[in-house]
């Protein structure tokens, strides 16, 4: 290797760590938080395109850096429609599932998302719970990592919200076991005229936790 060659590894070297740490700014501080199969792919993506950059000292930089750009920008794009529709946002990053509800192994979520016994105990140790029936909810999250939430620690029916950025929650109304109309009445008796006013809403045992949206602010689909 010259050391025309090395000069030109260095400025490579110095503008994909530069453009790696803007993207990633530009990308938002969740993505680093929750790391998605989606957000997962975006990596080793830009990833490899700048290692075949680098490998080659003689080509051009451009060949990395306009590949990673269209990502990053159709990255961005899908990130703020997700922010704005709850479907499309469920259809990119996939919902929670529930593998333990009060108390009870949910076996089929066990199976459908491969999860064996022996990962579950060890989830459930490492949180202070030995048996499930210690357990109210172990909730496997989009991003793969389990919660468990042990009765001692609970004053939530459920939780996930019922009502979510002005929307009912399909899967918490099922489990919750409530009516439409009771919804509606749980919204009028708390001074609420519709659903869309409702940023959260969660079934405590004892009542509500209800959070509004900040007046003339809602989040409508896209």
């Amino acid at each position: 290797m010259t050391f025309v060659d090395i000069l030109l590894l260095s400025g490579k070297t110095v503008i994909c760590y530069v453009f790696l740490m803007t993207i990633l700014k530009w990308m938002g501080k969740r993505e680093i938080g929750k790391v998605s199969t989606f957000d997962l792919v975006v990596f080793f993506v830009v990833s490899e395109l700048f290692s075949l950059s680098l490998n080659d000292p003689k080509s051009s930089i451009l060949h990395s850096l306009i590949p990673i750009i269209i990502i990053v920008l159709f990255q961005l794009i899908t990130a703020i429609i997700s922010l704005k529709n709850r479907k499309f946002r469920k259809f990119m990053e996939g919902t929670p599932s529930f593998l333990i509800i009060n108390g009870e192994i949910d076996y089929e979520a066990m199976k459908k998302n491969r999860y064996n016994s022996d990962d579950l105990l060890l989830q459930l140790r490492m949180e202070g719970a030995i048996t499930p029936e210690e357990v109210e909810f172990a909730i496997l999250e989009s991003n793969g990592k389990l919660n468990v939430i042990l009765k001692k620690n609970n004053e939530y029916k459920d939780p996930l919200p019922l009502i979510q950025e002005g929307k009912i929650n399909e899967q918490t109304l099922k489990r919750s076991k409530k009516t439409l109309e009771e919804i509606f009445q749980i919204i009028f008796e708390n001074g609420y005229t519709d659903i869309s006013e409702i940023y959260l809403l969660f079934i405590k045992k004892e009542g509500y936790y209800i959070i509004p949206f900040e007046k003339n602010q809602k989040m409508n689909d896209i």
